[in-house]
């Protein structure tokens, strides 16, 4: 039967119904070929198989094939009906196997299976990478992003090589940019055809030669500009185009080792090809090389979007990257205006896009790399003059923002070159990565007195140098709250713990005091904060102060108690004084502390930290609401009215408790701290990671002083050593490795926890230790993917231990069939109900899209969900989302 969506106007479409058949493997052994034009299609069919094919004709072309014209009756008006005539001619010949030419076009004979198009060999790891810029729409900024990427690759000192051709044949662009700086162009893209194509030697040795020569008298700051035609007076002559080079070559895609071995010869570090837009056979010998880096360029029009995904359909059905060196596509939304739902038009697009990239996503982190580039007026009308162009281009950003490109490709940097020299075996510093990320990992042990000094404690320390703190540091399970405290208790004063974080000009005294602690430090912990509240104690001029687990008594008994508010404050101000030996027990003592310090010009700042041990009922318990609304907002505001603010108070507390016992005004609350929350950022992440290599002593040459004015870029390039430039090789297809660990470990909102960062690190580098494959990076690919589900695993019981409301959600979702635990899901197919779906919100551990709830990676695995085949796409677009909201 015909396919709905198909007319049979013309020979064309009777085609097309025999081609869909053929890539559906659904034609007939007795049919050998076919062939079809204006007047007729022929069948060739074996002998004796005549009956069979009209039996076939009529059911493959029902309601339009009739049997007593022998034709088939396409579209025509009542008084002119129009046939396509059929012959069946029999034959004994065997089924032709074509060579494959990559080509977007029909063949002129049918034969029942379409040419074969096996990948061909990989590119020797010498060559340099040949990158494909293309667009469906012309006018879309295309040529403008190849030349600001040859910009972005050459440095900063313009020392790097790059080889840039212009391989719009029909309406180049990059060529008229040379009419005034090089008047005399030595050679072009249309000379390599012809060289090529009369070349005797299949690996046209003599012709990269001759071009390579003729190119050196191109060179523009470190490009190689190799135009379309020597003369633009006469660009229409083109006798051999790309196609002929291809038709009968031993390689199908000659083009793309032609341009690498010229760019070989040329020292180039990359290849950038400006082709042809639209469904163009000149753009084909590039375009459906799964060796190529391709990069599509699209604006947020609907034509040009719908454009790119219908190009994204046919390469992923014609030239996916099967193998993991063959890379991804690369995605550029350019033109995007300055508008208030800027950030979601372009999510919507690149939904889109993903979604027609599908055969491009494997069940791995992996995603496109992407550039988003604003609309300026100023690219509208520009000069025809190349240092003009180049200028405004570095002007507008778009050679910045085309940076992020140079990390998908497999060259090596320019202005930053590997440093990092390795002082000890490859085994060695494994295991000293191991053993420095087992220490750092659960944070109640103490050890160590160095921190990396975030953005927020930065902050922290800068708004109270000259006053003490009073404020609600709120962070996430594993964001570092009591790594934080610890090393807040080791500074022992206020004055010297702003110091550490950077921030000089302090103008006041204060000593740091425990009010409480996590109940799972260890001894060695446990008697560091004993001996700084002693010595907090003797400063105020205080002795005997009560040890904590009578203060976490005495709080237990108020919970007992229908206390409001208002007198949860004096009970927690209390503690504050008992805590420091002030009037023990002694109902008052809290007012009376403040008073004493300020007579005697001394000033105190308490700190609180492992309140999820006294309030396990948060969620449910009014009295631990009343109790933790007054210790996070009552005493806060009476300690910020006291004259001289002598009494200072940190509370480190997780955002959930922060959530579910200030019910009214939790966001209220959130935002007035919002500058002090443990929140770890992309660039923090990598931070940190670096921070605990250079601890490891295997990035030597930064220090802590450079670290923490290195910017994103900077980061990356500086990790290359502990991880590698990718998840493999650099010329693999795998993803870029920070983007991968970071998308591994984010929840859907963009956050990361610094604690499921550390043990990541341990758990690879424990991986790693033996392994003799990779030499050149610390942490291996196979390490790095395998601890992945222990650490969703980890994440999850450890939640379960502190969250019994969480848990118990948990314990419903583990305890669903198979079949129910997949993402995405809605909340009829887990049996949730509203408050336990808030519960997992509030948490972070679903995202809802309409009726839809996902899992991230880190909660997904721990869980026991799989991933539905559609979600892959949702689930890029979704993190896409939450960083940009981040």
């Amino acid at each position: 039967m015909i396919p709905p969506d198909i007319r049979l106007y013309t020979w064309l479409d009777v085609e097309e119904v025999l081609l869909r058949l053929q890539h559906q493997n659904g034609w007939p052994p007795w049919l050998v070929w076919a062939r079809a034009y204006w007047d007729s299609l022929t069948l060739g069919v074996r002998p004796g198989e005549q009956e069979s094919a009209d039996v076939w004709l009529r059911e493959t072309f029902d309601p339009r094939f009739s049997p007593d014209k022998q034709a088939i009756i396409l579209e025509s008006t009542r008084e002119h009906p129009r046939l396509l005539g059929v012959a069946l001619e029999e034959t004994e010949e065997e089924p032709f196997r074509p060579p494959f030419v990559p080509s977007l076009g029909r063949p002129g004979l049918l034969w029942p299976s379409p040419a074969p198009s096996s990948s061909p060999p990989m590119l020797p790891g010498d060559l340099p990478p040949v990158v494909a810029f293309h667009s469906f729409k012309g006018g879309v900024g295309r040529t403008l992003h190849a030349l600001a990427l040859a910009k972005a690759l050459t440095g900063a000192t313009g020392q790097g090589r790059v080889l840039l051709v212009d391989g719009d044949l029909e309406a180049p662009g990059i060529s008229w940019l040379l009419r005034e700086r090089l008047p005399t162009l030595s050679i072009a893209f249309a000379d390599v055809l012809a060289l090529a194509h009369g070349d005797r030697d299949s690996s046209a040795t003599d012709t990269v030669k001759l071009v390579a020569d003729r190119l050196q008298h191109m060179l523009l700051d470190g490009i190689l500009v190799l135009p379309s035609f020597r003369s633009l007076e006469h660009f229409t002559s083109l006798e051999i185009r790309p196609e002929h080079l291809m038709q009968g070559a031993e390689d199908p895609f000659i083009l793309t080792r032609l341009l690498a071995d010229i760019g070989k010869a040329v020292d180039a570090r990359a290849v950038l090809v400006d082709l042809r837009a639209g469904l163009s056979e000149l753009a084909t010998g590039l375009l459906l090389d799964p060796r190529v880096y391709r990069v599509l360029v699209t604006t947020l029009s609907g034509q040009a979007v719908d454009g790119t995904c219908k190009l994204l359909q046919l390469i992923g059905t014609l030239a996916p990257s099967r193998r993991e060196e063959e890379p991804l596509p690369a995605l550029i939304i350019t033109q995007v205006p300055e508008d208030p739902r800027r950030g979601e038009l372009v999510l919507e697009a690149e939904q889109r896009l993903l979604e027609a990239a599908r055969a491009f996503l494997g069940d791995d982190n992996v995603d496109f790399p992407r550039v988003v580039t604003a609309f300026d007026p100023s690219l509208l009308t520009l000069p025809w003059i190349w240092e003009e162009v180049i200028a405004r281009l570095q002007r507008v950003g778009m050679v910045e923002a085309m940076r992020t490109l140079t990390d998908w490709l497999p060259t090596k940097p320019v202005d930053t070159a590997d440093k990092h020299t390795v002082s000890q075996s490859l085994r060695a510093q494994r295991t000293a990565l191991r053993n420095v990320t087992d220490r750092l990992e659960y944070a109640e042990r103490g050890e160590g007195d160095e921190f990396l000094v975030t953005a927020a404690l930065r902050r922290l320390a800068l708004d109270h140098r000259r006053q003490v703190p009073i404020a609600v540091v709120i962070g996430a399970k594993g964001a570092g709250k009591t790594y934080t405290f610890l090393q807040v208790m080791r500074r022992r004063n206020w004055q010297t713990f702003v110091q550490d974080a950077g921030v000089n000009d302090i103008q006041i005294e204060a000593a740091i005091c425990p009010m409480l602690e996590s109940a799972n430090l260890t001894d060695s912990a446990r008697h560091l904060v004993q001996q700084v509240r002693q010595a907090a104690a003797r400063v105020g001029g205080f002795t005997n102060p009560w040890p904590t687990s009578t203060l976490r008594d005495h709080i237990r008994d108020g919970l007992q108690m229908s206390l409001h508010e208002g007198q949860w404050r004096e009970r927690w101000l209390d503690v504050i004084a008992w805590g420091v030996g002030c009037a023990p027990g002694q109902p008052g003592a809290g007012r009376e502390l403040v008073k004493k310090l300020t007579e005697a010009s001394t000033r105190l700042v308490m700190v609180a930290d492992g309140l999820e041990d006294l309030f396990q009922h948060f969620a449910t318990a009014q009295a631990e609401q009343n109790a933790l609304r007054a210790l996070l907002q009552e005493v806060p505001e009476w300690l910020e009215q006291q004259p001289g603010r002598p009494l200072g108070v940190l509370v480190f507390v997780r955002r959930d408790m922060v959530v579910g016992a200030v019910r009214q005004n939790a966001a209220q609350l959130m935002a007035r701290y919002e500058s002090y929350a443990l929140k770890w950022s992309r660039e923090e992440v990598l931070r940190l990671v670096a921070w605990v290599a250079l601890k490891t002593g295997i990035l030597a040459s930064l220090s802590v002083e450079t670290l923490q004015d290195m910017e994103d870029r900077e980061l990356v390039e500086a990790l290359v050593p502990l991880w590698g430039r990718k998840l493999g090789s650099d010329r693999s297809r795998e993803g870029r490795s920070a983007e991968w660990v970071i998308a591994a470990l984010s929840d859907l909102r963009g956050q990361i926890q610094a604690r499921d960062l550390i043990r990541f690190v341990r758990l690879a580098a424990e991986r790693s230790i033996e392994d003799i494959r990779w030499p050149d990076r610390i942490l291996v690919p196979s390490a790095m993917r395998s601890v992945l589900p222990e650490c969703s695993r980890k994440k999850v019981e450890e939640i379960e231990m502190e969250n019994v409301a969480l848990k118990e959600v948990f314990t419903k979702l583990r305890n669903l069939p198979p079949g129910k635990r997949q993402i995405p899901f809605t909340r009829e197919d887990v049996n949730l109900q509203s408050d336990e779906v808030k519960t997992l919100e509030d948490n972070g551990v679903v995202l809802r899209e309409g009726d839809e709830y996902y899992l991230p990676e880190i909660f997904r695995l721990g869980l026991g969900f799989e991933r539905a085949s559609v979600a892959r796409p949702r689930i890029l677009a979704l993190a896409r989302r939450a960083a940009l909201q981040g």
